[in-house]
C-alpha cells in the first residue's frame, strides 16, 4: 500500500492523504464486488464500453457521465498496470534527458506523479485548460491566445528567463499542466514519462524530422514515388518536388556531378542563368543555407569535392535541386505560400489542413541579380528593406507599413490577381483547384513520412508547409517547417494567428477530452464488474491482464466523443483520419487506385 500511496502524497492538491488511502483501503476491502468476466468480452470503440457475450452493452449513459473515478486509488493502480508510459530508464533515455533545460527539473517520476494527481482530479481536464509553454511574454500565443482559452501556468518559463536560470534544475512542471506547447521540449525531456503524459498532450513528435529536414523529406520523397512508378497520376515527384541530390549520399552526389558536367548543364544554364540551388539539409530555416548556384557557387562547390571525385568522402549535409526557373510573378515579383498542417494525431494519424497566405519577394526578381533576396520569399530577408523604408520615409516608393503589407497576401487577393489579368478564368479557382491541390500534396507528406513518426496517443504538431506555384500553375512543395514563426508583423496576420492558434487548440483538448473521458468510463467499467479488483494491501488482480492491456490500447486510440468534436467554425479542414476507411480516409481526396 505504501509504495502506491506514496506517489499520491507529491500531488498538490490532494489533502488530508493518510485518511485519504486509509478510506480507500477499507473500501476496497469491503466493497468490491466479486465477480469476473472472461477474455471473450470486447470493448466498444467509440464509448469504451465492455460488451458481453450474450448480453446487451454495457452502457455508460454520457448525458450522466460524471468525470470522477470510483475508487481513486484503485483507479491509479490500474492505470499503471495498463497505462502505455514505460519507467524510465536510464541505460537507455538520451543524455540530453538528464541534463539541464530552461530551468526544468529532470523529473524521471513526472508522469507517475501526473497520474495520481488525475485519478484525484480528473474534473481539471474538463473544466480547465492549462498551457505550458516557452515564448516570449509579448508573443501573441502567450499575450492574446491563452488568456482567452486558459492559464497560462508556468509564467516563469521562457525566453526572459536569466541565462543562469536557464542552466539549473529549478521547476518542475505542475501536476495540473494539460497542454505544452513549446519549441524544444522533445529533445530535451522524454515523451511519456517526463512530460506529455497520460491526460496531457504536447506539441512536437519525436521522428519529426522526417518531414521537416530536407536530407531526409528528399529520401523519404525518393523512395516513396518508387511505390506510384506504374502510378503516376497519383504521384509524380517530377511535379512535386523539384530533382533533389543528397551530397552526403554517395551515389546521388556522384549522379549530380554527371549532370552538373554534362552539355544539357551548360545549355540550361546559358537559357535560365541559374539551374540548380543548394541548401543545408539539417536545421536551417528562414533562408539561411539557401545559395542559388551561380558563378561564384558553381566554382566553390567543384573546388569542394574536385568536381565530383570527392563524392562520399565530403560529410557536409548539402543537398543539390534543380531550381524552378519559371515561377509565377505577381506585377514582377516572386512568391511562395505558407500554409499550416496540423498533425492532430499519431494513434492514429489524424491530419488539419489551414490556409495560410502569400509570402512576395520585395525585390523584383531578376535571375541575373546576385542578391540572394530575389530568389526566395523568406519573410526573414526582408528586414533590411524595412529598415532603409524607416530611416529614408520609404523604399521602391513604399512606406515601411505599406511594404509590410505588400509582402503578405491572402488567398483572395492572389484569386482577384489572377483573374484580373486573365491568368486564370474559374472565379472558384481556389476551390476548384489550389485548395485541393495542396490538401493532396499534405496527405502524400505525411504518407511518406508517417512511418518515422511517433505513435503516441499524447503528442502533435503544427507545422508550417511551403509551396511554390510555377507560370503554368503547377504546385511544387518547397520545404516544412516545424516551428514556424507564429507572429504577427501587421495586423491582419496578428489576426490571422490568434485565430489559427485558438482553433489548433480547440481540435487538441478535444482529442485529449475525448480520451480522458474513455479512460474513465473503461477504468470504472472495469472495477465496477470485477475486472479489476483491489484485494489486501496493494494486491491488485486484473481479470486476463494482457487482453486488458489491449483493449486499453484501444481506448487509447484518438478519436473524438461528439460533444468534443471541433466547432461548425473551425477553420481547419482535415484531410487524414485512419479511424476511417477507404478513400474516407482521406477525405476523398485521393482516388482508390491511389491507396
Amino acid at each position: 500500500m505504501a509504495k502506491y500511496c506514496e506517489p499520491m502524497r507529491k500531488s498538490t492538491k490532494i489533502l488530508i492523504f493518510g485518511v485519504v488511502c486509509v478510506q480507500l483501503f477499507i473500501l476496497g476491502l469491503f466493497s468490491d464486488k466479486l465477480f469476473n468476466f472472461g477474455s471473450s468480452r470486447s470493448l466498444d470503440m467509440d464509448t469504451g464500453d465492455l460488451l458481453g457475450d450474450d448480453e446487451a452493452l454495457i452502457t455508460i449513459d454520457d448525458a450522466s457521465f460524471s468525470p470522477q473515478f470510483d475508487e481513486p486509488l484503485t483507479a491509479y493502480l490500474l492505470l499503471k498496470e495498463l497505462d502505455f508510459a514505460k519507467p524510465f530508464d536510464r541505460s537507455t533515455a538520451k543524455s540530453s534527458y538528464r541534463k539541464p533545460f530552461s530551468g526544468l527539473v529532470a523529473n524521471h517520476d513526472y508522469c507517475q506523479e501526473q497520474m495520481s494527481y488525475f485519478v484525484n482530479n480528473p474534473e481539471t481536464i474538463f473544466n480547465e485548460m492549462n498551457f505550458v509553454v516557452d515564448f516570449r511574454r509579448s508573443s501573441t500565443l502567450r499575450k492574446d491566445v491563452i488568456p482567452s482559452l486558459g492559464t497560462d501556468i508556468h509564467p516563469e518559463i521562457g525566453g526572459h528567463m536569466p541565462q543562469e536560470l536557464r542552466q539549473t534544475f529549478t521547476y518542475d512542471f505542475s501536476h495540473e499542466a494539460m497542454i505544452f506547447f513549446n519549441t524544444y521540449l522533445s529533445t530535451a525531456r522524454n515523451v511519456g514519462t517526463q512530460y506529455s503524459c497520460l491526460t496531457q498532450m504536447s506539441n512536437h513528435i519525436p521522428g519529426h524530422e522526417a518531414l521537416y529536414r530536407k536530407d531526409f523529406a528528399a529520401e523519404s520523397m525518393i523512395k516513396y514515388a518508387e511505390e506510384y512508378t506504374s502510378r503516376p497520376q497519383c504521384f509524380n515527384n517530377d511535379k512535386f518536388f523539384p530533382q533533389t541530390w543528397v551530397l552526403y549520399l554517395e551515389d546521388q552526389c556522384k549522379d549530380f556531378f554527371k549532370q552538373f558536367n554534362s552539355r544539357t548543364y551548360t545549355k540550361l544554364k546559358d537559357e535560365r542563368k541559374i539551374v540548380y540551388i543548394r541548401k543545408i539539409g539539417a536545421d536551417i530555416h528562414q533562408g539561411a543555407g539557401v545559395q542559388p548556384v551561380n558563378n561564384e557557387e558553381e566554382a566553390a562547390l567543384r573546388k569542394m569535392y574536385n568536381n565530383g571525385e570527392l563524392c562520399g568522402q565530403v560529410k557536409e549535409n548539402f543537398i543539390l535541386q534543380h531550381f524552378i526557373y519559371n515561377p509565377l510573378l505577381l506585377d514582377g515579383h516572386k512568391f511562395d505560400f505558407r500554409v499550416y498542417m496540423l498533425i492532430a494525431s499519431t494513434n492514429p494519424m489524424m491530419v488539419y489542413y489551414h490556409d495560410g497566405f502569400l509570402r512576395v519577394s520585395l525585390r523584383k526578381y531578376d535571375t541575373n541579380s546576385d542578391d540572394k533576396g530575389v530568389f526566395l520569399t523568406n519573410t526573414a530577408l526582408s528586414k533590411d528593406l524595412f529598415n532603409l523604408a524607416k530611416e529614408n520615409g520609404s523604399y521602391d516608393g513604399k512606406t515601411e507599413e505599406e511594404l509590410r503589407d505588400f509582402q503578405m497576401w491572402f488567398f483572395d487577393d492572389l484569386v482577384n490577381y489572377l483573374l484580373k489579368n486573365k491568368i486564370v478564368r474559374d472565379p472558384n479557382w481556389l476551390d476548384n483547384y489550389l485548395r485541393p491541390e495542396l490538401k493532396k500534396a499534405m496527405i502524400h507528406l505525411n504518407r511518406m513520412s508517417q512511418h518515422s513518426l511517433l505513435k503516441f496517443s499524447s503528442v502533435y504538431e503544427l507545422q508550417g508547409v511551403d509551396f511554390m506555384l510555377d507560370s503554368n500553375l503547377n504546385l511544387w512543395f518547397i520545404e516544412a517547417n516545424a516551428r514556424p514563426a507564429l507572429e504577427g508583423s501587421i495586423q491582419k496576420k496578428a489576426d490571422f494567428m490568434t485565430r489559427m492558434l485558438k482553433d489548433h487548440f480547440e481540435i487538441v483538448a478535444g482529442l485529449l477530452r475525448s480520451r480522458t473521458k474513455r479512460v474513465i468510463n473503461y477504468v470504472n467499467e472495469l472495477m465496477r464488474t470485477g475486472a479489476a479488483q483491489r484485494g489486501f494491501l496493494d494486491d491488485l488482480t486484473i481479470d486476463n491482464v494482457e487482453f486488458r492491456k489491449a483493449e486499453f490500447q484501444e481506448v487509447l486510440k484518438n478519436r473524438f466523443k461528439p460533444e468534443f468534436e471541433p466547432s461548425a467554425n473551425n477553420t481547419f479542414s482535415l484531410i487524414i483520419d485512419e479511424n476511417k476507411e477507404g478513400v474516407e480516409r482521406y477525405a476523398g481526396l485521393l482516388e482508390k487506385i491511389c491507396l
